[in-house]
């Protein structure tokens, strides 16, 4: 598998989490000369991310069941500046055996343009995409395990995707959502204790008080 270095901004409300995939995208000029659609992939699977103190995989099946019915599509993930929506039906997303792709009819105006031009000169080169995990009593749509002395998060259930847009440059990586759901993995892994055994301060207690009881029993 391919490793990727991927960063991440800072954690949003609602368990929203983003990703940065540093890979090339395409632009199609329309007939007309203005406009034009610019398609990329926000994700591929086969990717070990590296995320500092821990690696991450997305599993070939966590979008099987996820929302992508209103996905958006922002330069830079600036809302300012959107590029297409699916549910206006001016962006597409979907799933194939390469990873998430997405497709945008790029809108004839300054923010359209701007994507055009940057595409085309290759200042913009990455793209990224925001979701959140389907969380229930049985997890939160992903698990944990070792690799190489390495913690390694698997996502697995994707509950929604928000965005796949393309961006400039990613930010500094922040890992607070994965961290807090090491943390209930762990919890969870942890064996409550057992009450019913003693400590040795405790047995060492017991004894002693048996053997005054059977002496004083035997006393005359």
């Amino acid at each position: 598998m391919a490793t990727t270095t991927e960063h991440r901004k800072q954690p949003e409300s609602n368990g929203i989490e983003r990703r940065y995939l540093t890979d090339g995208m395409e632009w199609r000029a329309a007939e007309n000369g203005k406009g034009g659609t610019l398609r990329g992939y926000a994700l591929r699977f086969g990717s070990i991310y590296d995320m500092g103190w821990f690696t991450e995989e997305v599993d070939r099946r966590a979008l099987d069941n996820a929302d992508m019915n209103d996905v958006r599509v922002l330069l830079n993930h600036d809302p300012n500046q959107i590029l297409g929506r699916t549910a206006a039906g001016t962006a597409k997303v979907g799933v194939d055996n390469t990873g998430l792709w997405y497709e945008v009819q790029l809108p004839e105006s300054p923010n359209g343009e701007n994507a055009r031009v940057a595409v085309q000169r290759g200042d913009i080169t990455q793209s990224s995409w925001g979701f959140s995990l389907r969380s229930s009593k049985d997890g939160n749509g992903d698990r944990w395990e070792k690799r190489d002395g390495k913690e390694h998060r698997v996502l697995t259930d994707i509950r929604t995707v928000y965005d796949a847009s393309p961006v400039t440059f990613p930010a500094n990586p922040d890992t607070t959502v994965a961290k807090r759901s090491l943390e209930a993995y762990q919890e969870a892994q942890t064996p409550p204790p057992d009450e019913s055994r003693h400590s040795d301060a405790q047995l060492i207690e017991i004894e002693l008080e048996r053997a005054l009881l059977e002496r004083r029993m035997f006393q005359p």
